[in-house]
């Protein structure tokens, strides 16, 4: 791991049919630190994977005239500082914008860093409301999970962090949609799923779908973290996510391995499975 930290190039094979009409593709990945991977998935897109200290998902786009947006933030503040920093030194003083789909750390545990350097985060209504009525406890749900002694300067770095709330907020059963130039960026809340608050993001020009913690890869056979989530209604949710954008060619799942679309029945099947196997307990 150590090695990661002179930012070695490296090449990571990722299972993900529709890309570039292949279903394998060689995707060129950069360590920028001991926990962060930058993946440039296509020209001007590029995913962050910030491990902390599990990994997790999002987005960086590159944008004309001088934008940049990100769609979610690593896990904590000095993973945002350094997804920072490499924007800042391949791209120059870019006008960033951000969009965070949910509540939990790994949607927005950098929005202290962001707003500090007064670039606009959009969220929903709901996930600012969830942070201010959730955030302390969801905080010590955190520290919990990270109490083991082997995972002390996690355990440190999240006692820090602060929660913040998006400052741009729009009515989460709406939904927004941002242009910029003629790149069409839609958030989108098909109902609850792995929380109340959790949205999608889609990009119809590059038919990109952003599917944060509502979708796993593939390598995935749980739900995983499920203290917020509504299990009834999630599988439903997917679905009503292929319906409004089935024309997807990639799929960026909130942890694990990019696809296509083959994720979301893939999720589907997990949560039913889930949904199935507790029932018969209560039983």
């Amino acid at each position: 791991m150590r090695q990661i930290k002179i930012c070695l190039f490296i090449v990571i094979s990722f299972i993900a049919s529709g890309l570039n009409g292949q279903t394998r593709t060689n995707l060129a990945t950069f360590a920028v630190s001991e926990d962060l991977l930058i993946t440039k998935l296509q020209d001007s897109v590029y995913i962050f994977t910030h491990s902390f200290p599990w990994a997790s998902n999002g987005m960086f786009v590159l944008l004309p005239d001088g934008k940049g947006l990100l769609i979610n933030t690593p896990c904590e503040n000095s993973g945002t500082e350094s997804l920072l920093g490499w924007i800042g030194k391949n791209f120059g003083n870019l006008n960033l914008t951000a969009i965070v789909t949910g509540f939990h750390q790994d949607n927005l545990g950098g929005n202290e860093v962001l707003l500090s350097r007064k670039i606009p985060v959009y969220g929903s209504d709901l996930t600012a409301e969830l942070v201010k009525n959730k955030g302390n406890e969801f905080k010590n749900l955190l520290l919990n999970s990270v109490s083991s002694p082997r995972y002390k300067r996690f355990y440190e770095a999240y006692r820090k962090l602060n929660l913040i709330p998006p400052d741009r907020l729009f009515p989460i059963n709406e939904g927004l949609k941002l242009s910029f130039g003629d790149e069409l960026v839609e958030v989108y809340f098909p109902g609850e799923s792995h929380t109340k608050d959790n949205t999608v993001v889609y990009f119809h020009k590059r038919k990109i779908l952003f599917g944060g913690c509502m979708i796993k890869g593939l390598e995935f056979d749980n739900p995983g973290f499920t203290v917020y989530a509504n299990m009834t209604e999630w599988p439903r949710s997917v679905q009503r996510v292929m319906k409004r954008f089935g024309d997807s060619i990639v799929v960026v799942p909130g942890h694990g391995s990019l696809g296509g679309m083959e994720l979301l029945p893939h999720m589907i099947t997990i949560l039913n499975k889930w949904n199935n196997e507790k029932a018969k307990t209560i039983e």
